[in-house]
């Protein structure tokens, strides 16, 4: 019964969303969505000229088949018949997503509180609630849905599904073959943990200071470091203090014997193993180069530039972008960081090295990038909050904070939206009304909304200790 409220409530808010306002430029295409219509348009034929190049054939897929469905049924390739195709698409991807979820739930035996907890920080938040009915053209939906599929199938051990999803999804997002990969041939031996206390050690001190310097290298590469505005070197370079400080912490309450497990790592990986992960990789590879052929075009010190010249303006920005974006997930999974650490060991050595790549990925304040990671870092929490008594009043808190955090409820096409969203001036953007969709982008958002959402943030953090404390307190006296 509570689950079917759950996911009529979420159809609910979806149709409501894709009868609702688009991205009011380009007839509702916006960013890499321009391109990715066009694609919509014309992929049949353009893809016999080989005019798309490496990177793009890597997210082509759902473009791709709603090309292909037009042409079979003789459907209009006009922009408004598109998006009605790629809304369609989006609403039947919800279909295998929430099934996967509720699978997973049922073979991880979840309480039900437990898991409509999971439901809401996966599914009730700007991501899926707004961003994807707002913005159709764009392949994070199905990047995510697809990450759901893997998560499932790799508690179930079904490894040729979880193949099949990670192949698929080497066309809608380029990390999905990869972490599948690594799910299906690297060691699932668990990593070794600390008995007791973390003994004392030089090596976060250590970490830190080639961590520092790394991000003096990344801010000398982009030009940051010491050039431009006065205040912004100032936030820039205050931010690299703060990210340094952030991750010594984390280093410093690892539980995981890394050098041991290393150890381990390295005998327990079959070179048989790592060479069909290596060939499986390099065949995509060669097929994707032979499918394409503008790679001239691509930019990689372009693309570098880009990715690391929109981390760090300000300091932890990216846990402000992410709460924006996914929720309150995110200051619940720093709360409860260490228990989730340990239950990633527990889950075995590919699996690691998937979060890892989560959590590289995490530092920057870009939360698309994270989009088929997410249901690992839920799945994570869900693990990590199983010994914890989930109350019905803290559903609804819960869900409450997200359904306010994803504002799928405010208008965002109000007058002068059309005109900030033309304009790439950062004073447009980081002005009112642009403010209404770009702050819930962490590499986008303005100085004053980062400020009012760094306060909401650590309100969040506080409120998810406070309620960790409490459960805690309960658990004692019950024993």
């Amino acid at each position: 019964m509570q689950r079917g409220i759950f996911i009529s409530v979420l159809f609910a808010i979806v149709i409501f969303q894709i009868l609702g306002e688009k991205v009011p430029v380009n007839e509702g295409a916006y960013g890499d969505g321009v391109f990715y219509r066009e694609v919509a348009v014309s992929f049949l034929d353009q893809i016999e000229d080989e005019s798309y190049n490496m990177v793009q054939i890597q997210r082509l897929l759902p473009f791709a088949m709603v090309n292909m469905i037009f042409s079979l049924f003789g459907f209009d390739h006009d922009y408004d018949s598109l998006m009605s195709g790629m809304l369609i698409f989006h609403f039947l991807m919800l279909i295998p997503g929430i099934y996967w979820y509720f699978s997973l739930t049922n073979k991880m035996r979840l309480r039900s509180s437990m898991t409509f907890l999971g439901f809401i920080l996966l599914f009730v938040n700007f991501a899926i609630l707004k961003e994807t009915w707002y913005n159709p053209f764009s392949t994070d939906f199905t990047a995510l849905i697809l990450g759901i599929g893997q998560v499932n199938y790799f508690v179930r051990h079904e490894r040729q599904k979880l193949f099949l999803v990670s192949i698929i999804g080497g066309f809608v997002w380029p990390t999905l073959l990869l972490t599948g990969l690594i799910l299906i041939f690297l060691p699932s031996d668990s990593m070794q943990l600390h008995e007791g206390p973390r003994p004392k050690s030089f090596f976060p001190i250590l970490a830190s200071a080639v961590f520092l310097l790394l991000l003096i290298l990344i801010s000398s590469f982009t030009g940051r470091f010491a050039s431009g505005e006065t205040w912004n070197i100032v936030l820039h370079k205050l931010s690299l203090l703060s990210m340094v400080a952030f991750a010594f912490i984390f280093m410093f309450k690892n539980p995981i014997q890394w050098k041991v497990s290393w150890l381990l790592f390295r005998k327990k990986l079959k070179s048989q193993k790592a060479i069909r992960l290596l060939m499986i990789l390099l065949a995509f590879v060669f097929v994707v180069f032979l499918l394409s052929g503008s790679n001239h075009n691509i930019n990689t010190e372009g693309l570098m530039q880009g990715y690391f010249g929109g981390m760090l303006r300000y300091p932890l920005d990216f846990l402000v972008g992410h709460l924006m974006y996914f929720g309150f997930i995110i200051p619940l999974s720093l709360v409860f960081f260490p228990r989730m650490v340990k239950e990633m060991a527990k889950l075995g050595m590919g699996f690691t090295v998937v979060c890892l790549i989560l959590f590289i990925l995490v530092l920057h304040p870009e939360s698309r990038l994270l989009m088929p990671l997410i249901p690992f870092l839920v799945f994570l929490l869900l693990k990590a909050l199983r010994a914890y008594r989930i109350l019905d009043k803290d559903l609804y808190i819960v869900a409450g904070l997200n359904v306010f955090l994803s504002a799928f409820w405010w208008p965002l096409n109000v007058k002068g939206m059309s005109e900030a969203l033309s304009s790439f001036q950062r004073e447009v953007i980081h002005a009112f009304p642009a403010q209404r969709y770009w702050m819930h982008f962490g590499d986008m958002m303005s100085c004053p909304v980062y400020f009012v959402g760094g306060i909401l943030f650590c309100i969040l953090v506080f409120l998810a200790w406070r309620g960790k404390g409490r459960y805690i307190r309960q658990s004692k006296q019950s024993q």
